[in-house]
């Protein structure tokens, strides 16, 4: 009894304050129905009761008090008072805030924005995630297609038209992925995509990543979208270029929010962006962000990141998503990515990581419910899974894995006909001298041999008047590691003068390719082997064997003989070491991200006498070193140093020249070529050239709509010939650049610009190059020469 009585009293006791309730609900924008991230809610008018949505826009909140009401604001919005009834789920519709706010003008100290910014960027290194020491992850991705009717006539037939009946009231399109990231400090990172569901397709080659369109984390100096690099409002010296307000203060347990608006001040030519910054005053970390650039274009874009504290002590991505808005064709996608599984400073070991740093796992696409079921954040809504049924549907009966095979080949400009690719750069040909070349280029595809690829060439040249032919075996020992053998025999035309480590590659967008006119005819067999070593190491070792035949005016002179057609035989050892390049697996094909580190190419020659009727004993040397990078505030920067050597005389088609692109006929910027130079002007056996470009973009001027880029040019060369080498050449012009061959240019992309498809803007620009110094011609007009550019750009 007296133990009836203790529990009877501490029951009575103890009931007022073991009340609870919960509120939970969504917070949508009344017109256009898309949730609202990061509001803000107070209730009972209690800043220390308050919480705020997540990015999708949902809301919880939990008290042991009795909660009336509830007050909403967010940014740019009406501020909404609701009294709470029993409900305990609900909708919220916020409308967009007529009243624009007038500019404020807060003098030096005024602004307590700034000073809250300036314990940011302070700690901002050590909130970088990626500064963590290890850490690891799952993600969900989920990508959604559609088209959004805004009463206009254009939106709505083009919902009409691409929609249908079938999928009125359905997304367009949807894309799912699974991937396990795991990661060590500073930037080696692997990804896997063990799931990848994508509408319409069996077998996707491709996934939607939670990095996609947006960095991991909202730290680094530049936020990159798209191409564009643009300042991050929380980087160094960001207090000068950006205007910051503080919008409200709220309080969570024992934490501050600060709620802090930002964007470019006026008159500050920056890649910009606005937006707004959820700042806790628990190490002055991130906790939300909304950003998206401050000049809008063809394509706009949205991130929003939400971070969360985990093991009291690291800052880190709980939920990344992006929003797409194509304005002119009513295309919306909306991107999402859920980070879960999180474990931070774990036992990994650099060995462990692939090759690649994103890659599809062989099972992705064999998934089954279960694992769907168990790894979405919520489950599919009615209207997504009429969506992967019908797209389906659509992409069985038409064939869309085919269709994207055929996309995957166009990449490589090959064309799958059954077990055959048409290989385009062999079958469409063009140069100065053979004009336009008839033909054909015929290779085995996967579909007939995994591993071995059989194939060859032949064409006509239309100005010429004689065959071209070839032949290629290709064997593929090791996909991971590229290691191949390969041998191959073609009687054809290649350019005279082996420079810059090109040794005539055909590549169908290297303009420079169409001025050549001084050809030799090859009658070459070869062999090689070739691979991938140590992660950043590509060799290959060659054997080759040449007859050649020069097609212009020429002798060569040695020891009494005089040579115009010469035999050769070498053996070539290429080299290629480019430092934590970030390699990922997609769409069926390796692909190569660069690198902020030099890449450096290095090639060596070996020329034996006597061995197959060779003529010439040499040791040919080449060498590159090349980089690109992005400096905060001033641009991108582009170097690349090369030079090379001979030892011995040897006939003009063996030596360097060809590095000029000056052709009245093809007036186009060719890159890491000499503009004012001919291209058969100079003739070396040592050389040293030094090609320097820089970018501002947008940076130094802007005037509205009309933003050219502005492109910085200052090339050198340097080369010298033997005097056996010049004795030995004869019967051609050329000249020895001794002293420095200097030019310097001025690029403006976008001079004028075009509409693509309504996704962006196709650019015509210009280039002045001015040559200068020991080689100057005599009058200043035939130093100047005019250039052609094209680019593409969202804005």
């Amino acid at each position: 009894m007296n133990n009836f009585l203790k529990i009877l009293l501490i029951s009575i006791f103890f009931v007022p304050y073991s009340y609870s309730q919960t509120i939970t609900g969504k917070i949508l924008d009344a017109e256009t129905k898309e949730p609202l991230a990061f509001a803000n809610f107070i209730f009972n008018n209690n800043q220390k009761f308050y919480t705020s949505s997540d990015i999708d826009g949902r809301f919880s909140f939990s008290s042991s008090q009795e909660l009336t009401t509830l007050t909403v604001t967010y940014i740019g919005y009406e501020t909404q008072t609701v009294k709470l009834q029993k409900d305990k789920n609900i909708t919220i519709y916020l409308k967009a805030s007529a009243d624009n706010l007038d500019e404020v003008v807060i003098k030096p100290g005024e602004n307590p924005a700034n000073a809250i910014i300036r314990k940011v960027i302070a700690n901002k290194e050590k909130n970088n995630p990626e500064n963590i020491s290890t850490f690891k992850y799952t993600s969900y991705n989920k990508t959604v297609y559609d088209i959004k009717t805004d009463g206009q006539t254009k939106n709505d037939s083009i919902n009409k038209k691409m929609k249908g009946k079938l999928l009125k009231d359905s997304p367009l399109f949807m894309m799912e992925s699974v991937s396990e990231r795991k990661f060590i400090a500073p930037d080696i990172s692997e990804e896997v995509v063990i799931g990848t569901k994508v509408s319409g397709f069996q077998n996707p080659s491709f996934a939607s990543l939670a990095t996609d369109l947006q960095p991991f984390s909202f730290y680094k100096d530049n936020i990159k979208l798209f191409d564009i690099q643009y300042l991050n409002p929380i980087s160094k010296g960001s207090l000068n270029k950006y205007r910051f307000t503080l919008e409200d203060t709220l309080f969570q347990k024992n934490d501050t929010i600060y709620i802090i608006s930002f964007e470019p001040r006026k008159n500050k030519n920056i890649e910009g962006l606005k937006g707004s910054l959820y700042i806790n005053s628990n190490k002055y970390a991130v906790q939300n962000v909304i950003a998206t650039p401050f000049e809008k274009g063809k394509i706009d874009i949205k991130i929003q990141q939400q971070y969360t504290f985990i093991d009291n002590k690291y800052w880190f991505p709980e939920q990344l998503n992006y929003a797409l808005v194509f304005t002119d064709l009513g295309m919306v996608v909306d991107g999402k990515s859920y980070i879960s599984e999180v474990q931070l400073d774990i036992p990994l070991r650099k060995k462990e990581f692939a090759l690649e740093s994103v890659r599809i796992d062989k099972m992705a696409t064999k998934q089954d419910t279960l694992f769907w079921d168990k790894h979405r954040i919520e489950k599919l809504s009615e209207a997504e899974k009429v969506t992967y049924r019908v797209v389906d549907s659509i992409g069985k009966e038409n064939n869309f894995d085919k269709l994207l095979t055929t996309m995957e080949k166009l990449a490589q400009f090959k064309i799958g006909i059954g077990v055959f690719d048409l290989d385009l750069a062999k079958t469409l040909v063009y140069n100065k001298y053979e004009g336009y070349r008839l033909g054909l280029g015929v290779y085995t595809n996967e579909k007939l041999f995994e591993n071995l690829t059989l194939g060859g060439f032949f064409g006509y040249g239309l100005r010429d008047y004689e065959w071209k032919y070839g032949a290629e075996a290709i064997y593929t020992l090791s996909k991971e590691n590229e290691f191949k053998i390969g041998a191959k025999y073609q009687d054809n035309l290649v350019e005279a003068g082996n420079y810059g480590l090109n040794y005539s590659m055909q590549n169908m967008l290297n303009f420079r390719n169409f001025q050549a006119y001084l050809m030799d005819n090859v009658k070459q067999g070869s062999f090689n082997v070739e691979a991938r070593s140590f992660r950043y190491l590509k060799w290959k070792v060659t054997f080759t064997q040449s007859e050649t035949t020069p097609k212009y005016l020429y002798e060569f002179h040695e020891n009494g003989q005089v040579y115009t057609d010469y035999n050769d035989s070498n053996i070539r050892i290429d080299l290629r070491f480019a430092f934590k390049e970030k390699l990922v697996t997609s769409f069926n094909q390796r692909l190569s991200l660069g690198t902020t580190y030099p890449i450096l190419s290095v090639s060596y020659s070996k020329g034996i006498k006597d061995v197959m009727n060779s003529d010439f004993n040499y040791d040919k040397i080449e060498a590159r070193l090349e980089q690109s990078f992005f400096t905060k505030n001033f641009g991108a920067t582009k170097y690349r140093l090369e030079a090379g050597i001979i030892d011995n005389p040897l006939p003009y088609g063996l030596l360097f020249t060809g590095e000029g692109s000056y052709d009245k006929d093809y007036p186009y910027l060719i890159p890491n070529y000499f503009q004012t130079m001919l291209p058969y002007e100079f003739l070396s056996d040592r050389y040293a050239n030094l090609f320097l470009t820089h970018n501002f973009g947008g940076l130094l001027f802007k005037k509205g709509k009309f933003q050219p880029s502005v492109i910085l040019h200052n090339n050198f060369g340097w080369g010298d010939l033997s005097e056996k080498n010049a004795t030995s050449n004869q019967l051609i012009a050329y000249q020895t650049k001794k002293k420095i061959f200097m030019e310097t240019g001025l690029q403006l992309d976008n001079l004028v610009k075009m509409n693509y498809m309504d996704v962006g803007y196709l650019g015509i620009g210009g280039g002045i190059f001015y040559r200068y110094g020991e080689y100057a011609n005599a009058e200043t007009k035939d130093n100047l020469v005019y250039k052609l550019s094209l680019s593409f750009s969202i804005k």
